[in-house]
């Protein structure tokens, strides 16, 4: 991976950086110096002592401001696309870095309720193995304004973000099957979402999802023995709490209270690690794809 455009960016902000800050700090140091001599001396204090102390302080706050301002930007739009073209590299794809999939999209399934606000960022739409899929993260904000004895009111946020992946399958089920983890919020989500409620063999993933159908002999064909135990494994890898929806030829993965959110400093070097989390953020896709097998006939062949 190519990461020469970005390791010398970081060098030449690193090196402004530290032209202005020390310049700053020998300002800063020599002033204080000077304002002590005249202090201790009992001389009335020059104006050069201060001039040279503000001088110090504006060095060395343009030395933070200057270099930081727009470093993250180009980190992202270089380092994360050089990832994204890397991971997709075999399918075409597209990448919406705000409002690139709307609440109606989002809720399809009807698993939302209803926001007071709403927000997607970095969505991205591809195929691999031939299953279409979107990723994004988004922001579920809910908005309660309360009045005190007084007649004055208070606007309280309360955002709730996460992320959502879709696929789409060739075959049409004509029907819906929702497993929510129990631990999500009823303020956000519809914990209910289909009037049968279901239990499966297994007693842990039970006591862990709320697991309701629309038609019950469906769900027990989708969800079998092999799904539930792929099923519990994706929820112990991942932090946040899980949902997935089947409705119609649709299947919906949820991972909601994460907030997927990078950081670059030119002070350090892109390390491997960093580049270890980007690159698992945008494979998560291609893995559902494969660990749930939603490529193989069961799901796409049409009778």
């Amino acid at each position: 991976m190519n990461l020469d455009k970005i390791e010398i960016e970081r060098k030449k902000r690193l090196k402004n950086f530290n032209i202005l800050f020390f310049i700053g700090l020998t300002f800063l140091v020599a002033s204080i110096v000077l304002f002590l001599i005249e202090y201790f001396n009992k001389h009335v204090e020059s104006i050069v002592s201060i001039i040279g102390l503000v001088i110090g302080i504006i060095l060395i706050l343009l030395a933070f401001g200057i270099n930081n301002h727009g470093y993250e930007k180009f980190v992202k739009d270089n380092l994360e696309k050089i990832i994204m073209n890397d991971v997709f590299k075999n399918n075409k794809f597209t990448y919406d870095e705000k409002n690139g999939c709307s609440f109606t999209e989002m809720n399809y399934s009807g698993i939302f309720q209803n926001p007071d606000e709403f927000q997607s960022t970095d969505t991205i739409r591809s195929t691999y193995k031939d299953v279409e899929f979107v990723l994004s993260d988004y922001v579920f904000t809910r908005i309660v304004v309360t009045t005190d004895a007084k007649g004055n009111t208070t606007t309280h946020r309360y955002p709730y973000p996460g992320r959502y992946l879709s696929f789409h399958l060739e075959r049409n089920f004509e029907s819906g099957v929702a497993i929510i983890e129990k631990k999500n919020n009823p303020d956000v989500f519809h914990l209910n979402l289909y009037k049968n409620k279901i239990d499966f063999e297994s007693i842990e993933f039970n006591k862990k999802f709320q697991i309701t159908a629309s038609d019950k002999e469906k769900a027990f064909y989708l969800i079998r023995p092999k799904e539930i135990m792929d099923f519990l494994d994706f929820q112990k890898k991942y932090k946040g709490n899980i949902s997935n929806v089947f409705v119609n030829n649709m299947v919906y993965f949820i991972i909601a209270d994460v907030a997927i959110d990078f950081h670059y400093s030119f002070f350090k070097k892109i390390s491997e690690l960093q580049i270890a989390d980007i690159r698992a953020y945008y494979e998560l896709p291609l893995k559902i794809i494969d660990s749930f097998s939603l490529n193989r006939d069961k799901y796409n062949a049409k009778f």
